[in-house]
C-alpha cells in the first residue's frame, strides 16, 4: 500500500467553483478591465433560439468576453467562443438577470456599476 499525503490527495481532486465564486470572479475581472464594455441591445426580448445564436467571442469587449479570456473560468468550463445562452447557464443566471447588468436600455453603465450588479446576483437565490 502506498502512503499518500493528505495535501496530495486534496490537490488531485478538482474542486468546482460555486455560482457565487464564479460571479464574484467575473465581477472582479470587469472592475479591473481598463476600457468600457459593450452592452447588448434588447436582451430581454431575445428568444431561447436567439440566445443560442448570439456568439460571444473575445474579439468584442462585452462582459462575457472578458470572462471567457480568464484562464480560471476557462478551467471551470467556460468555452470561447460560446453562445450567450451557454454563458448564462455557466454562470447560472437568467435572461432577466443578464438584462439587469448587460442591456443598453438604461443607457451607458460603468464597469464598476456592472461589476456591482453582478456581485448582487452572487448573493441572490
Amino acid at each position: 500500500m502506498k502512503h499518500v499525503e493528505v495535501a496530495e490527495l486534496v490537490s488531485a481532486v478538482p474542486v468546482k467553483m460555486t455560482r457565487e465564486q464564479k460571479l464574484m470572479r467575473w465581477a472582479d475581472l470587469i472592475r479591473r478591465h481598463p476600457g468600457p464594455l459593450a452592452l447588448f441591445h434588447g436582451i430581454e426580448y431575445m428568444s431561447r433560439h436567439d440566445l443560442e445564436a448570439v456568439t460571444i467571442t473575445s474579439a468584442h469587449p462585452f462582459a462575457l468576453s472578458i470572462a471567457q479570456a480568464d484562464p480560471v473560468l476557462q478551467a471551470e468550463g467556460l468555452q470561447s467562443p460560446t453562445s450567450l445562452g451557454e454563458a448564462l447557464r455557466f454562470f447560472e443566471i437568467t435572461q432577466h438577470e443578464a438584462h439587469a447588468f448587460s442591456c443598453d436600455c438604461g443607457g451607458a453603465i460603468s464597469n464598476t456599476d456592472q461589476a456591482q450588479r453582478i456581485e448582487r446576483l452572487a448573493y441572490r437565490r
